[in-house]
Parts: structure tokens; sequence; C-alpha cells
């Protein structure tokens, strides 16, 4: 008997009744492995009996979940994410200025919800209801990468042979020399960022037993720059507690920007730390990604100009 390659493919679509399977049909690029997986509840039956070895474990299905991390490239094409930014609790809005394109901004009280297909050569797990939290990173010389924490409820799985249309090929976002990144309209020497939403995703237990929602978002942007000679190292930002924007502009290889983001108002969360690169020391600053008015902690622009 042949063995199952270890290859995988996802699929997800929006639902139309929240927490209500749907048939997915939009296949994502994977940049890694995805595991499948079905977490139940369980309770312990402790049995103190006159014998011994009588506890007892029982599982509990009815609310099994799945939660795993989608990795994927930055791509130019939008298509892959707009189905995931929406579980993110992202609203979309389209934008003329400064191009043409759409803003995907925090929605703290949206319902979106997806069902995902966990794709496998002889078998397929279905998913439904699922929210997700999402991060950005990357560092000078190297691919952007996004990668989505899903968490969704487990409709079944299907053994049967399995076949997908596969996905084009499509452009890589690259983090490139000094001009990309920005800190108060001032140019920086970056070395890596990382942004995480840092979203709270609870589960449905007594109504819908098959949502997900957003509970809170707690975003949260790093940021690892050369230490220019004689130049600020964030302490003094620390302590005055001064909120900074920070802008990353991804361009193509045309020199069009496609993404851009935007945090506007930066805390320092904690305290700089100095690091090693290369014989050059490097400045590692994190930061809160603090709201003014609600919902406007960060902007996720993609341009088609």
């Amino acid at each position: 008997m042949g063995g199952v390659l270890s290859r995988v493919s996802v699929v997800v679509g929006l639902e139309t009744t929240a927490g209500t399977y749907a048939t997915p049909s939009e296949v994502i690029k994977v940049g890694e492995m995805v595991l499948p997986n079905a977490e139940m509840d369980t309770v312990e039956d402790t049995n103190f009996s006159f014998f011994g070895g009588m506890n007892d474990t029982i599982v509990i299905a009815d609310w099994a979940k799945g939660t795993f991390d989608i990795p994927m490239s930055l791509y130019k094409s939008l298509s892959y994410y707009t189905t995931l930014f929406a579980i993110c609790n992202l609203k979309k809005t389209a934008v003329t200025t400064p191009f043409a394109g759409f803003s995907f901004t925090p929605e703290t009280h949206a319902t979106s919800t997806a069902s995902i297909d966990l794709v496998m050569p002889d078998r397929k797990f279905k998913y439904q209801g699922a929210k997700a939290s999402f991060k950005l990173a990357g560092k000078v010389g190297d691919k952007v990468t996004a990668t989505f924490s899903i968490n969704g409820s487990f409709v079944e799985r299907l053994i049967a042979a399995q076949t997908i249309v596969d996905t084009p090929r499509d452009e890589v976002m690259i983090v490139r020399r000094l001009g990309g990144m920005s800190i108060n309209g001032v140019e920086i020497n970056l070395s890596e960022f990382e942004f995480d939403m840092g979203s709270t995703i609870n589960q449905q237990k007594f109504t819908n037993v098959g949502e997900f929602f957003l509970a809170d978002y707690a975003p949260k942007l790093t940021l690892k720059t050369r230490l220019e000679n004689a130049g600020a190292d964030g302490f003094t930002e620390l302590l005055s507690g001064e909120a900074m924007e920070f802008v990353c502009d991804l361009k193509d290889t045309e020199g069009n920007i496609v993404w851009r983001f935007v945090v506007p108002n930066a805390k320092m969360s904690k305290q700089p730390d100095y690091e090693d690169s290369d014989g050059i020391f490097v400045i590692s600053r994190e930061y809160n990604a603090v709201s003014t008015n609600g919902d406007d902690n960060f902007t996720l622009y993609h341009f088609t100009h």
C-alpha cells in the first residue's frame, strides 16, 4: 500500500450564514506545510474505587475546533488575501489617493466568517465559522511573509481522492533598500520588521456552536534598525511617551508601490534592546499600535494604480 504524500492545499470562502459551512472555492498560495487537526474538549472522570486504574477520560466532540497557521508570502495580487482579511475583521474600502486601490482597517464588530478546506491527496478536512489573526514580517533583501492564524469549528473529515486547480505564479514582495520605511516621515535603515494584530478569538459554545468571534485585538509593531553614528536609539522616545508614525512601502519590480502599511500612532511599549548584526549595532524597538478614535490602529493599503 502506497503512503500519502505530505502535500496539502488550502481552500477558503466566506459564509452566507456565519458558522454554517459553505463549500469554499478560493485556493490559497501556501508557503509551508499546513497540518490539519481537530481539538476536542475532554473531561477527566476520576473514579476513586476500591480498585486502581479506574479513571477514565470522556471526549466531548460537540464543539471540536481546528487551530492552524496559514503561512504565505506577500504577493502582488490581492486576490489571495481578500477573504482572509475579512475574517481578520479588516474592513475593505475603495480609495483613490494617493493611488487607486483599497484600504483595510480594523472593524471590531465585523461578523464575516469563512469555511476552510484542508485538502490532502486522499482526504479533506472541513472547517466552518473561522476567524483569524494575522502577522506581517520581513527583513531587508528578503521576501515579506503574511501568516494567518486560523480558528475554526471542525465539521468532518472525508476520505476520498481529492483534486484542486492550482494557483498561478505571482510576483512576491521584497523589502528593498533605504526609502521603503519611514518614521515620522524620515527614512530609516530598517533591518527587520514584524507586525502582529494580536487578536483574541473565542468560540461560541452555547448559541451557534460553529461560529468564532473576535473578542479583542492588541496590535504590536517590532522594528530592528541600524544604529547610526550619534543617532537616536529610542530611549528618549521611550521616556517622553511620544507616539510616532510608521510607514512601510512595498514596491514591485517596476517601482510602483503595491502595498503600503501605516501605523499612525505607534507608542514604545518596552525599553529598546541592543543587538549585534555582523559587527554593527542594531536597535530592536517594540511598539503598541494605539488607537485614537477606535479601530484606527493601523491601515493596510493595496494599490492597483
